[in-house]
């Protein structure tokens, strides 16, 4: 007899411990903002003053030109510079939940503009490795590996979430060092004028509103 009010004392706290859980669990993917169905710790990295000048620096020079293959078989001319459409370069890592978390938005904006911007991604890893990264999170352009890094040191990509615009003359109009709904805001901006078509709405949904960067890059 008692056992038994021992039992329903220690019941409130059991309980108050699993809702502690789930709170904490419901806080950590709130954090991140991520795709539902994806379970992210916050390993957010922020935008530093030294990416935001590196960025800044590429305007107007010269895009790397390079013709390679793609996870679809094809090939793809970066930045010819001969009057093609425009392009707009996202650099992106193998195992950063970073890209993972932005990815959506730069597939949203790639249909926005399709027929008018050609996207591209640019990946650390081979062949293979791209394939799977563009299978797994619905990739909706090409994906060009890069394991040994030539094009993003070539492009100064300091990390994942990098972006670049290319205009038809094979120049950077731009370079973004990271994603917030400013800096969407401001792709779909220039991608507008680009394009040479009207401005219209993109909605940022769940994107930060910091500046926020993706994993480094290695040497």
């Amino acid at each position: 007899m008692l056992a038994v009010p021992r039992i329903v004392f220690l019941l409130p706290s059991v309980v108050l411990g699993l809702s502690v859980a789930a709170l904490a669990l419901v806080h950590s993917r709130s954090v991140t903002g991520g795709p539902p169905g994806i379970d992210y710790v916050d390993v957010r990295h922020f935008v530093t003053p030294a990416m935001e000048l590196e960025a800044a620096a590429e305007k107007n020079r010269r895009a790397p030109e390079a013709t390679v293959p793609t996870n679809l078989g094809a090939t793809f001319h970066i930045a010819p510079g001969n009057g093609a459409r425009p392009q707009f370069v996202l650099f992106i890592k193998q195992g950063c939940p970073c890209s993972v978390d932005a990815q959506p938005f730069y597939n949203r904006l790639a249909r926005k503009f399709k027929g008018k911007i050609e996207f591209v991604g640019v990946i650390d890893v081979d062949s293979a490795g791209a394939k799977s990264y563009a299978t797994q999170f619905l990739c909706a352009f090409p994906v060009i590996p890069d394991p040994s890094l030539r094009l993003i040191h070539g492009f100064k990509a300091l990390g994942a979430i990098f972006t670049a615009l290319v205009a038809r003359n094979g120049h950077i109009v731009k370079m973004w060092p990271g994603y917030n709904i400013e800096m969407l805001a401001q792709m779909n901006e220039l991608l507008s004028e680009e394009a040479g078509v009207k401005e219209t709405y993109f909605d940022p949904q769940y994107a930060p509103k910091v500046k926020t960067a993706g994993c480094a890059f290695g040497s």
